[in-house]
């Protein structure tokens, strides 16, 4: 109980003085409940002689005990009402800054359905049982230690046998937190790996149909589901024949008390109004413990998914600083810059100048390491050796966020959300007029496309822009760029889904977009690249050449040679 509590006050936050306060409350409501045992015994003092003033008395202590419970439970509510929502959706904003400022690197480390568990089915979890768990156990405890003491009052000997009972309980509730902790994991495995297997069957499920593999797909989809269904029968299975036994020790040891009542009634030590007493708390000492059966499973779940959450959620960060970068101009420098993902390096001590108001194409051949080169100027992934710089300040030293605001980024997969086509170019300038937009809009040539939409520019994208062409998404992802405006722009195969209709309009767009700023673009076309003012080109993750087009073109390499063997491809056509 005690590690369960700690572990959510150490995730609190804010919300650490309402538990403690609510704590406070819970523990007060069980003392008003318990103390109903004192009007009881008050009319059974009385019983051969009672009088109007003994009723009034006792009721007077009963109304008080039920005012004290009803206003402290109301306290209690008021208090706690959504603190598990609140804590959990602090949480969640947390944990999204961590990822915001995750290298992309762990992603590709993680399983996304792993993550999506956690940040939905777990945390829903907490959020629904947490609060609940600490409501029924610290009551439950509370209301039998109370009602215990107050026993030594009447008799040590039952005061200690309760409390003898409330030990026995508690050992038995380690036996269910134990069976718990067996069967959590399993049961998180079980939902990760459906959850996993249902996000690839949804998205690979035109390559399924492609190749005949539809049904194979629904079996693992299948096999997830009943994974996750044995899963669950087996928790329940498991802690049911436990929480009945916990619940039994407490009926036992409530006859226990209630023979040792009698017992000791009989040897003449107690009179008749102490013995009816503790028969009537015999039978509500344990009341409250024993609700508290499924609060202790809940504990110990609750206690391997707040561990599960921190294993997964222990994000590396790559901000070290909290300055943000200002430059007044924006030179980029690679000195010596060496990276790889894992074992395989990618990078091999790279050198690179790309001077203020320039433009620096990058080519090679496939699998070279320009896209990583150009995350690595964007701070996506911090370099291991050398460094980079941006008006020659080295960007290790300052926020991700601030770099990403000097730079605008158009991705070759273009990820457009599920939100009006005006909202995702606005994306690049949140405060941006709505002439602003179409205005971006005309010069990355898609304004014709979405003013045909029925909802033109209103008009809502599916998810990752599902309702859009290959072409019309790239568009739209130019556009934001166009907006933000930025002084650094890294095109990755801006042009590679745009038809050569548009391509011609687009290219003049971005000419126009990238006057007076530096751009780093990485294309296969000739189109793209021969007005540079300096190709470099990469192979194995090392420049092997560098020049101008009508440099590159007269010396042999790997340049001459990509022209040579795509200049009849319409993509590389002059």
């Amino acid at each position: 109980m005690f590690e369960m509590i700690r572990r959510i006050f150490k995730i609190a936050g804010r919300s650490r003085k309402k538990i403690i306060v609510g704590i406070t409350f819970n523990i007060l409501k069980s003392f008003f409940n318990s103390f109903m045992m004192f009007g009881v015994f008050w009319i059974l003092l009385h019983l051969e002689n009672l009088t109007p003033t003994i009723i009034l008395q006792a009721f007077g202590v009963v109304l008080g005990s039920v005012i004290g419970r009803f206003f402290f439970q109301w306290m209690y509510d008021r208090t706690m009402s959504g603190t598990g929502y609140d804590i959990f959706r602090d949480y969640r904003l947390e944990i999204g800054e961590k990822l915001k400022q995750a290298p992309m690197g762990y992603f590709s480390e993680q399983n996304l359905g792993t993550i999506q568990t956690i940040l939905t089915t777990t945390i829903a979890d907490l959020e629904g049982y947490s609060m609940l768990a600490i409501e029924q156990m610290t009551s439950g405890v509370a209301m039998a230690a109370l009602m215990s003491i107050m026993m030594f009052f009447f008799n040590p000997i039952i005061a200690i046998l309760s409390l003898i009972g409330l030990l026995l309980g508690l050992l038995v509730l380690r036996w269910v937190r134990s069976r718990a902790a067996q069967y959590t994991p399993i049961y998180q495995e079980a939902q990760e790996n459906l959850v996993s297997k249902s996000m690839e069957y949804i998205r690979g499920i035109s390559v399924l149909r492609s190749f005949s593999k539809g049904e194979e797909g629904q079996r693992e989809v299948r096999s997830a589901f009943q994974k996750k269904w044995d899963a669950d029968y087996g928790q329940e299975k498991a802690t049911a024949g436990v929480l009945r036994f916990y619940i039994l020790v407490y009926k036992l040891m409530s006859c226990v008390l209630i023979a040792v009542a009698a017992l000791i009634f009989m040897a003449g030590e107690i009179s008749l109004p102490y013995c009816l007493t503790f028969l009537f708390c015999a039978f509500t000492v344990y009341s409250d413990l024993e609700t508290m059966g499924n609060s202790a499973f809940l504990s110990k779940k609750i206690i391997t998914e707040l561990e599960r959450l921190e294993e997964v959620t222990n994000i590396p960060q790559m901000d070290t600083s909290t300055d943000k970068l200002e430059t007044s101009h924006y030179d980029i420098a690679l000195d010596y810059i060496s990276f790889g993902y894992g074992k395989r390096q990618v990078i091999h001590d790279i050198s690179l100048e790309i001077p203020e108001h320039t433009t620096c194409a990058i080519v090679g051949p496939s699998g070279s390491g320009k896209t990583t080169l150009c995350n690595l100027i964007a701070r996506f992934w911090d370099v291991q050796d050398g460094a980079v710089r941006i008006g020659g300040k080295d960007v290790k030293n300052y926020t991700a966020d601030s770099i990403l605001e000097y730079i605008s980024m158009v991705f070759q997969n273009v990820y457009l959300f599920h939100d009006s086509i005006e909202n995702n170019i606005k994306f690049g300038k949140p405060d941006a007029t709505h002439e602003e937009v179409e205005a971006a809009a005309k010069r990355a040539c898609c304004h014709d496309f979405i003013s045909a939409l029925p909802d033109g520019y209103n008009t809502i994208i599916g998810e990752g822009g599902s309702t859009l062409s290959g072409g019309e998404k790239q568009r739209i992802s130019i556009a934001r760029a166009m907006l933000k405006d930025a002084p650094i722009i890294i095109l990755d195969e801006a042009t590679s889904s745009v038809d050569p209709e548009n391509e011609q309009a687009l290219l003049s767009a971005i000419v126009e977009l990238t006057k007076n700023k530096t751009l780093i673009s990485i294309a296969h076309r000739l189109s793209t690249v021969q007005n540079a003012d300096q190709i470099v080109v990469i192979n194995q993750g090392r420049v092997v050449q560098r020049g101008t087009h009508q440099s590159l073109i007269s010396q042999e390499g790997i340049y001459r040679n990509f022209l040579k063997q795509k200049l009849e491809s319409a993509g590389w056509a002059l």
